[in-house]
């Protein structure tokens, strides 16, 4: 565990050029045997198709947004607004009188057509990034969950995707937030 000041050494390092597109791609073994296996082990060998990943220009362009955007929003954290966020959270959570403190975000846009690999590519990238973890910091002691995903719920409603980023929040960090949302 690190210290806040510290935490942007905690991801891995920013990768660019051929180094990037060589940990960005995906290239699953072939085996030669495959060919005089029986047709339900060569059909199930046909499944490794989907894991394959080409990464285009877009998926670049799009780990390096979403690594400089983390790596501001991780920079963010331990800035005198950030801790009096997180006091402020804190009195709302337990139901005493706060004020909330309006802070700077971070966001971008991805647009392109259908299909031609967005998903797949910001799916790339955040494992890259963030190697599927939780950041743990000790001074303060605080866990940081670098990126979730969560699904739009199927009315599409902001209380059902509120709900939904607890419930993932509380399957990362093994917290209850969702659990008290409900009762709320």
């Amino acid at each position: 565990m690190a210290d806040l000041s510290d935490i942007i050494h905690i991801l891995p390092s920013m990768k660019s050029g051929d180094d990037l597109f060589s940990v960005l791609e995906v290239l699953p073994e072939y085996e030669e045997s495959i060919r005089g296996a029986d047709v339900p082990a060569r059909l199930m060998a046909l499944s490794d198709l989907y894991r394959i990943y080409v990464p285009s220009q877009m998926s670049l362009e799009i780990y390096s947004k979403m690594y400089l955007a983390l790596l501001r929003s991780l920079q963010k954290k331990g800035t005198k607004l950030a801790v009096q966020q997180k006091n402020q959270n804190y009195k709302a959570i337990i139901q005493q009188e706060y004020s909330g403190i309006m802070g700077g975000s971070d966001s971008f846009t991805i647009i392109g057509a259908s299909g031609i690999g967005k998903s797949s590519a910001i799916s790339r990238a955040i494992t890259l990034i963030t190697e599927n973890r939780v950041i743990e910091v000790e001074n303060p002691y605080t866990k940081i969950i670098p990126c979730i995903c969560v699904q739009c719920p199927f009315d599409s409603s902001v209380k059902g995707l509120l709900l939904e980023i607890l419930r993932k929040v509380d399957e990362m960090i093994e917290s209850k937030y969702y659990e008290n949302a409900l009762r709320a």
